[in-house]
């Protein structure tokens, strides 16, 4: 197909109802709208679409927070065929009020990508734990209640009356005496006919406490994350972790939902990315190959670029290339050139479109590299779990065999 024509749409669902704005040469579709976005591993990136000549009347459409998606691509020559596609999806951070410039009155409206889950609380599961006291016991507990309370009466009686005699404190200790016993004697009495006739009953205490979402031992990494998100109202597009851990001691999530879901794909070796705006936590590694093999003749406009700032030990080349709408994290394609042929995988990238261009600017990884350097990672965490697991049931035998020890000598 030969790209002649930049489609552009914005869709927000306001709070006058959904706006849309497109622009693709065509009248009344020729709005002038330039669109910044960026994407990363591991980040919330933010895209900014610049509107010129915004009626205000569209502009009261836009309020912080509403919901967002960014559509680009081209059309082709019969106007018909394209490669449209979504690019972003997310929320208003601020619109910000129109601006007067050398070009006109411009509108720029600001889209962070997907929802902000960081804010979410603590999840804590309320939880009831019962005990039951046996009946015998609680009839214990009864009489020594009642005795105690009698024992009590009985020192305030010989404190309030100091020049009592022998004969007066030892009649009140026998009124004292006599009380008790036939208390004694009325629940025992009473205890026993219920016994007869099955009724008597276990007292139940009940406690009820607030505990962060735990998790048994042995429990998968992703079996935590799905658990958490589902809990917290979290969706995840897609979740395929390269390493699927087994947690040995099991987990307690005692931070935020997102900070725990991080902290568990941090150690199940997976990446945290928003492609599109929608949050994902997967094995790039494992994604497909793409069609595209991209050289000077499908859209690459210089040659790729080794860059010398990266501390994952892998090389970085940055690639200049047409925009597509399917650019984003974890994209495999075959790149041609005389710097570096060969399948590569997009780590980050930024995309810049305008009246007049499409331009995509990639940050790229050799993928057969990258998946080698994967296989390392998850082999070393399996090698580093297996040893801890080892170091865990050796520590749990010696418990064990000491457990026996003192019970053989009782």
């Amino acid at each position: 197909m030969n790209y002649v024509r930049l489609y552009r749409r914005v869709e927000i669902d306001g709070k006058k109802g959904k706006l849309t704005l497109k622009s693709y040469a065509k009248v009344p579709y020729n709005i002038s709208m330039d669109i910044e976005s960026s994407y990363a591993s591991g980040s919330r990136e933010t895209t900014t679409v610049t509107v010129l000549g915004m009626p205000k009347e569209d502009i009261n459409y836009l309020a912080k927070g509403a919901n967002a998606r960014v559509y680009a691509g081209w059309y082709g020559e019969n106007g018909t065929s394209n490669n449209v596609g979504i690019i972003m999806e997310g929320k208003l951070a601020s619109p910000t009020p129109s601006t007067v410039d050398s070009s006109g009155k411009s509108t720029t409206i600001t889209i962070v990508d997907g929802s902000n889950y960081d804010k979410i609380a603590e999840i804590k599961k309320k939880v009831t734990t019962a005990r039951s006291v046996s009946a015998q016991k609680t009839l214990d507990q009864t009489i020594t209640t009642y005795n105690s309370k009698m024992n009590a009466q009985r020192r305030k009686w010989i404190d309030n009356h100091p020049n009592a005699t022998s004969k007066q404190l030892r009649a009140y200790s026998h009124t004292i005496i006599t009380k008790k016993s036939a208390f004694a004697k009325k629940k025992r009495q009473e205890y026993v006919k219920q016994k007869a006739n099955h009724t008597a009953k276990a007292k139940v205490s009940k406690k009820t406490k607030y505990k962060p979402l735990s998790f048994a031992k042995n429990t998968k990494g992703s079996s935590i994350i799905k658990k958490i998100a589902k809990e917290a109202g979290i969706k995840i597009y897609k979740l395929k972790l390269v390493y699927d851990k087994k947690f040995t001691k099991g987990y307690t999530a005692k931070s935020k939902p997102m900070a725990a879901i991080k902290s568990v794909a941090s150690q199940c070796k997976t990446p945290i990315s928003y492609p599109n705006g929608r949050l994902e936590i997967a094995d790039y590694s494992k994604n497909k190959k793409s069609g595209l093999h991209l050289n000077y003749d499908t859209g690459l406009l210089s040659e790729p670029e080794p860059q010398d700032d990266s501390d994952d030990g892998l090389q970085h080349y940055q690639v200049t290339a047409l925009f597509r709408p399917y650019f984003t994290t974890g994209y495999i394609f075959y790149l041609e050139s005389t710097v570096i042929t060969g399948w590569v995988l997009i780590n980050s990238g930024t995309t810049s479109i305008t009246d007049d261009s499409g331009q995509s600017t990639l940050d790229v990884v050799d993928y057969s590299k990258y998946k080698k350097k994967n296989s390392q990672s998850v082999k070393k965490a399996k090698t580093k779990d297996q040893k801890a697991k080892e170091k865990l049931d050796a520590a749990n035998r010696k418990k064990l065999k000491e457990k026996q020890r003192r019970r053989r000598k009782k």
